[in-house]
């Protein structure tokens, strides 16, 4: 009963003991839902939202959340999005989309209007989270170590990589701050260890915007450190935390212009004249003038497209005209890989391939150097795929550079629907029709919505969305002073840094993340 006791706040009855342990119970199943299980997410806000039903006192718990300004500020977010629907034509998906956003809504209302709980039980919340997300990645390695994964990105079988991503670095942050504020203990030895292993896999499933989020709220934090413990007249502990963040700095600037140098030196001139005419076999090269290279040798030089064919398809159970296992054509996957070793695209550049080259061309490796799926790699891809666009080469299924049509199409509606949006329903057809009049070069499976949660709001809610948007972002922090809290400065930043490139808010996991952290670090942590 004692330990029991600890998770209390105060003398109970044996009816609201019932109610608080419940209410404990669905905070854990929704933390715990969130990397693992959909049907857990549903069932921990069906049991918060029936429990705050059956506990009664509902004047009470009204007056609570109309006297709180920052819930009011919160749920009125998710009021545009039921007002958004007054002017939409596509009612039916704004209704899937309301339906979809629920969470912003009830969690900040059950939450600010819910009794307190001890520190034993919001760490424990915390932590259950935070296990969560540890059986993710256990699972993950699994996944890996059982099947060939062709996508690494399949690694995560719950929630999409970039979802996990977000959710591995606030654990990262969450435990080191656990760490650092408390005395050295065994367990303090035993939660860093936990950290490596997070940071270990954020590497393994190439999660590059993980990192890059990790990095930059990193430095933020130190450069915040620094400064506290500059006007703290501790001036030496404050220099050192800048020296380690300027050596951090540094030294990734010197890794990304080594790494850029190695794949991407500039190629040698070539007289196009002065080229062999024909293959050994007597073949006619074709040859084309674009720039597009492979560490720094001309991808479209050399090719002898029949005879390249034939002995690709001696060679591999994968016929040249068919896709390779990531969905692009394998000739091409072959004409770069090739070009990646200098080797020429006939039979006699193919015949230098060994059997494991084979196997990632097939897997849909277009780079000798990059045999194995790894970061290197994902950085490798970002870089080549920015070179591709500027030398006019195809979007189509590049996740980066696809992302500066998504943005160029939402930017287009919004000057068209400058002031409240197209409405919550009509989104999607309006992305659909401003691909068309762009005469966009992207095929119909790749012309996805905005990526970007304030282009999001902006094509649904126009400038007033956008304002609202940053308003219930800023202001409920400001009024319950949560600026100054570590937990919830650090989710704070995760989140707006994952805006840029993510629209977080439009898949359940994501708007269940953001509504469920935002909400407990406000009035429950």
């Amino acid at each position: 009963m004692s330990l029991l006791a600890d998770y209390t706040t105060e003398p109970m009855s044996a009816r609201q003991q019932i109610h608080y342990w419940v209410y404990i119970a669905g905070l854990v199943l929704l933390a715990i839902g969130m990397p693992t299980s959909t049907a857990f997410m549903t069932l921990g806000q069906s049991i918060l939202g029936l429990n705050w039903i059956l506990e009664g006192d509902p004047k009470v718990k009204w007056k609570r959340f109309t006297n709180n300004k920052a819930a009011l500020v919160l749920c009125s977010f998710y009021i545009m999005h039921l007002l958004g629907l007054l002017y939409t034509t596509d009612f039916n998906y704004g209704l899937e989309e309301v339906k979809k956003k629920v969470p912003l809504l009830i969690l900040p209302f059950l939450f600010c209007t819910s009794n307190t709980i001890t520190d034993k039980a919001k760490r424990l919340v915390l932590f259950c989270f935070m296990g969560g997300v540890t059986y993710d990645t256990f699972l993950g390695c699994y996944i890996l170590a059982k099947h060939n994964l062709v996508d690494i990105h399949n690694i995560s079988p719950h929630v999409s990589p970039i979802r996990l991503g977000l959710m591995i670095v606030l654990s990262v942050f969450l435990l080191c701050g656990y760490v650092f504020s408390r005395k050295w203990k065994p367990i303090s030895f035993v939660l860093l260890a936990w950290v490596a292993w997070l940071l270990i896999f954020l590497i393994i499933m190439e999660s590059l915007t993980g990192v890059v989020i990790g990095a930059s709220v990193s430095i933020l934090l130190l450069i915040f450190y620094a400064v506290k413990r500059i006007k703290q007249k501790k001036v030496i502990r404050g220099i050192a935390i800048l020296s380690v963040m300027l050596i951090g700095i540094i030294g990734a600037t010197v890794y990304l212009n080594h790494f850029y140098e190695k794949y991407f030196p500039v190629p040698d001139k070539i007289s196009y004249g002065n080229l062999d005419k024909k293959s050994a076999s007597g073949n006619v090269y074709s040859y084309d003038s674009s720039r597009f290279v492979e560490n720094g040798h001309y991808v479209n030089v050399y090719i002898a497209l029949p005879e390249l064919k034939n002995a690709w398809n001696k060679r591999s159970h994968i016929a040249f005209d068919s896709l390779d296992k990531k969905g692009n054509g394998i000739k091409y996957t072959l004409i770069r890989y090739l070009a990646s070793m200098n080797l020429r695209k006939d039979s006699i550049g193919v015949s230098k391939l060994s059997p494991a080259d084979i196997a990632a061309i097939e897997n849909g490796i277009p780079n000798y150097y990059f045999i194995s799926s790894k970061m290197d790699y994902r950085i490798y891809q970002v870089l080549w795929e920015i070179e591709d666009y500027k030398a006019g080469g195809d979007i189509n299924g590049h996740s980066v550079t696809q992302r500066l049509e998504f943005w160029k199409a939402a930017v287009g509606i919004i000057k068209q629907h400058w002031l409240i949006g197209v409405g919550t329903g009509d989104v999607k057809k309006a992305f659909a029709a401003q691909y068309d009049a762009m005469h966009s070069k992207l095929k119909t499976e790749f012309r996805l919505r905005a990526h970007n949660q304030f282009l999001e709001i902006g094509v649904g809610f126009g400038i007033v969305g956008i304002i609202w948007l940053l308003f219930s972002l800023i202001y409920p922090a400001i009024e319950m002073k949560k600026f100054y809290s570590y937990a919830y400065v650090i989710f704070w930043l995760i989140f707006l840094f994952s805006t840029i490139n993510e629209d977080t808010l439009e898949s359940q996991a994501g708007v269940t993340f953001y509504a469920f952290f935002n909400s407990f670090f406000l009035f429950i942590f």
